[in-house]
């Protein structure tokens, strides 16, 4: 685990010098972090609580999702180790818009948020980095939405499983221009991964077998790991390209897909 405070050449020190921040701001700024740990399931934020620091996962997954009724919620943000959060609520000064839970066990930095403000006042290259997070997740958030409001469920289940691969892979804070290997797992139970797909169980089996069966997942009990990781980048670019017209694809098409892009 990293130090709660760290010396010029430590964990923290790097992780604030990649927001931009000049070596004496870093140190000023270095005592203020803070690590702490959070099971399974823990809730962060819930929807409407004032969000007091901005957060770094160190290890682990975090979801900000929204109520749609009963138990059931839509997954807005995923956020995955290395990704910082909660920017969108302390720079508008207005409550957490999400339910913010822990997928896994997960270890954050902390930053308080009236410090966040005195940075992102005085550092200009500390402002660029967060304007640039927030630009690259608005357009996340509406690919998200677009996706459970107008896409079937095997598009979701598709799409849902691409987001979760960089969410894992990559800091959650841009898109992926490079792979990271042929295959990486993801932690969640299925049940949970089909709720934050918005499709039952059943159907979130159904798909993901015949991803399986064709090589695109592998599947164990308790485990499932996406292969060709590359491949799975490259499905989520095109289809953001293609925009709402290929939201309705059946898994037919949909494998078809990967086979061309995989041979790219």
């Amino acid at each position: 685990m990293p130090p709660e405070t760290a010396p010029a050449h430590g964990y923290v020190f790097k992780q604030l010098k990649r927001l931009g921040l000049s070596d004496t701001l870093v140190l000023q700024t270095s005592p203020l972090i803070k690590v702490q740990a959070y099971d399974l399931g823990k809730r962060l934020w819930t929807k409407g609580e004032d969000i007091t620091h901005w957060m770094f996962i160190i290890q682990g997954l975090v979801s900000a999702s929204v109520s749609t009724g009963n138990s059931d919620a839509t997954p807005i943000s995923i956020y995955g180790k290395g990704a910082w959060f909660g920017e969108q609520s302390i720079i508008n000064r207005k409550a957490s818009f999400a339910d913010y839970v822990c997928l896994t066990p997960t270890e954050v930095l902390t930053l308080p948020a009236t410090q966040f403000d005195q940075l992102f006042a005085v550092e200009p290259n500390f402002a660029r980095f967060v304007a640039k997070l927030m630009a690259w997740r608005v357009q996340k958030t509406s690919e998200t939405l677009s996706l459970m409001k107008m896409g079937n469920p095997c598009m979701r289940v598709t799409m849902g499983l691409a987001q979760f691969a960089e969410a894992l892979a990559y800091r959650s804070d841009r898109p992926p221009t490079i792979g990271v290997g042929d295959g990486i797992e993801i932690p969640i139970p299925q049940n949970t991964l089909a709720a934050l797909c918005g499709v039952s169980r059943t159907l979130f089996s159904e798909y993901v077998q015949q991803l399986a069966s064709h090589g695109w997942l592998a599947l164990s009990y308790g485990k499932l790991e996406i292969l060709s990781i590359s491949t799975w980048h490259a499905f989520a670019r095109s289809q953001r390209e293609h925009g709402a017209n290929h939201l309705n694809a059946n898994m037919d098409d949909l494998l078809l897909r990967f086979d061309q892009l995989a041979r790219l």
